[in-house]
């Protein structure tokens, strides 16, 4: 039972579970960080406006973090749990707008854990993860913006807002909406709102130098999520097919969710309060985002990756509380509780037996392969290896390992080759060492560990 002032202690715990132990199960079950960390160490090095893939905010942070830390795998694990607890308190001051006792509150966080997004899959930081707390951020400073008019506020908004566009695209689905809610309330007061000018302002100062960059690299990432959509691969039943496909996932993935909402409810009655400004506002910035992916799901016939979609369930907490909040049934709530705290054992033991013995990213044994690489490259160099290429994975593995820290280059140009350097491959063979037109003073080919390793020196 949630006893009368025991709320905040609660949310403390849960925040502290996140903390401990979804840093501890990853780190010593995992032989490698997983495949978006290493990507994003990778691009993380230089600090650039725009990556091949994406924006550059989720490179940005991992990779100052190595130049404090360096290659301590437990430090990456520890920041995708920070991020998801300064989601949970950006959650907890935005139903506060919007639930009247702390009971409530506790609760709208409680039952996200019911997401798998907001566990099993939060070890792995990568744009998603980065996402979450600039969705809720964003989603608390626009409220806060609308009530209260404040200028501060508006710029907060700003921030959060290009923060979260610069951690991937897919975010304007949220500024969309809360865009459609400003003509919304246009619409209903027949008056602007001057000071969200500020917001608009911010939003572009923050986001300028990324267009700019955009601009100059042929729009590469615009390229690349339309690739990955499958909008390269026409097929009218796509147009179909794909949107089924979407919503059978999402109704999947909120199965324990539901299950959770289940042992709170006293009876499953849905009734729309359409006459609520809060509730509308919640309708704008929760339902309206999945609408309109969902459309251009049917529209372009594209396909909408699951894990896309991990910041839009930010919010279904907070949805659900609010619309079933006086239907509680404080009674349920052992049950509650009981079912939670299965959820909060299980979720950490199926992620330790998929890494051991699914996983073969986590299961790579990168720091083996290095030191391998390493100590062939000694009986080759004395000099330092201080480039490797071409590949996210297999070469951003080789440099997170590495003492030295080489370059990452992720494709080929004539930099690459003015200093000591390493590519690294599979199941290509000594065909990897055959460069053509390169003045390059010896070169040497090598099978390690059944990788393909051309030395350049």
């Amino acid at each position: 039972m949630i006893q009368p002032g025991k709320e905040k202690k609660i949310f403390y715990l849960i925040c502290l579970y996140h903390l401990i132990i979804w840093t501890i199960v990853p780190y010593f079950s995992n032989k490698n960080l997983p495949l978006d960390v290493i990507e994003a160490l990778a691009w993380g090095q230089n600090f650039d406006l725009g990556y091949n893939k994406h924006p550059p905010l989720s490179a940005w942070i991992p990779g100052l973090l190595f130049k404090i830390f360096g290659n301590k795998d437990w430090i990456y694990y520890l920041l995708s749990q920070v991020f998801i607890v300064i989601s949970f308190i950006f959650l907890w001051k935005l139903s506060s707008f919007f639930l009247k006792k702390n009971y409530q509150i506790l609760l709208s966080v409680l039952t996200i854990e019911g997401i798998a997004f907001f566990t099993f899959e939060t070890p792995q930081f990568n744009v998603n993860i980065c996402q979450i707390p600039l969705w809720i951020g964003t989603v608390y400073f626009f409220f806060k913006s609308i009530r209260k008019n404040k200028i501060t506020d508006w710029i907060f908004l700003g921030v959060f807002s290009a923060l979260g566009f610069l951690t991937k695209y897919i975010f304007a689905y949220l500024l969309i909406s809360l865009f459609f809610y400003l003509v919304f309330i246009f619409l209903i007061k027949k008056k602007i709102n001057f000071n969200s000018l500020y917001a608009l302002l911010t939003f572009f100062l923050i986001t300028l130098p990324h267009f700019q960059w955009l601009i100059q690299n042929d729009f590469t990432t615009i390229y690349y999520a339309v690739k990955r959509g499958g909008l390269n691969e026409f097929n009218i039943y796509n147009h179909l097919l794909n949107p089924i496909k979407f919503l059978a996932s999402q109704i999947a993935i909120s199965l324990p969710f539901l299950l959770l909402g289940y042992f709170l409810i006293k009876k499953i009655k849905i009734k729309l309060p359409f006459n609520n400004e809060k509730f509308i506002f919640l309708i704008f910035s929760f339902i309206l985002p999945f609408f309109l992916i969902l459309i251009t799901s049917i529209i372009s016939g594209s396909r909408i990756r699951t894990m896309w979609m991990i910041p839009f369930y930010s919010l279904i907490g907070v949805f659900f509380i609010f619309l079933y909040q006086d239907q509680i049934n404080l009674k349920k709530l052992k049950k509650f509780y009981i079912i939670l705290i299965i959820f909060l054992v299980i979720s950490p033991t199926l992620y330790s037996l998929r890494s051991i013995y699914k996983d073969s990213r986590t299961g790579y044994e990168g720091k083996k392969i290095a030191l391998q690489i390493e100590k062939e490259w000694k009986t080759i160099s004395k000099e330092k290896i201080s480039n490797v290429g071409f590949s996210e994975w297999y070469a951003g593995n080789l440099s997170y390992q590495l003492s030295n820290r080489p370059k990452v280059f992720l494709e080929e140009n004539n930099n690459f080759y003015k200093n000591p350097a390493v590519i690294i491959a599979k199941d290509i063979g000594p065909t990897l060492c055959n460069r053509k037109n390169i003045n390059v003073k010896n070169i040497v080919y090598k099978k390690i560990d059944n990788h393909d390793v051309c030395f350049i020196f």
